[in-house]
């Protein structure tokens, strides 16, 4: 069971799922996040009023307009690219290497020299 100090608000769960799989449906997030269809719309909506999704477009998914840094962690509009490496599979990081927060790990340093 979970405090209500280390809760998160159902908003911030909701783009953050949204932002990491790139998939805008409302039966998705209502899997995702095991709520009501209309829980899940009432957030997809809030979150087209905030900008991260589009507008309704029928059956369809809503276009997804935020990203998140497999790197950071950051979720936002821009400054993402994804890289590619044959064999691997692409990862999305900050375009701004300032922006993450965090780095990719540094080898260790010998102690021994």
């Amino acid at each position: 069971m979970t405090t209500p100090e280390t809760a998160v608000p159902p908003l911030e769960r909701a783009i953050e799922l949204v932002a990491t799989c790139q998939h805008g449906a409302v039966s998705a997030l209502q899997r995702w996040m095991r709520i009501s269809f209309r829980e899940a719309n009432d957030l997809m909506d809030q979150m087209h009023q905030l900008g991260h999704v589009g507008p309704v477009s029928g059956s369809r998914a809503r276009e997804v307009y935020v990203r998140r840094c497999d790197q950071c962690g950051r979720i936002g509009k821009r400054a993402f690219t994804a890289l590619e490496a044959p064999g691997v599979a692409s990862i999305t990081v900050c375009t701004n290497k300032a922006a993450c927060r965090k780095r990719w790990p540094k080898p260790p340093a010998d102690d021994a020299a």
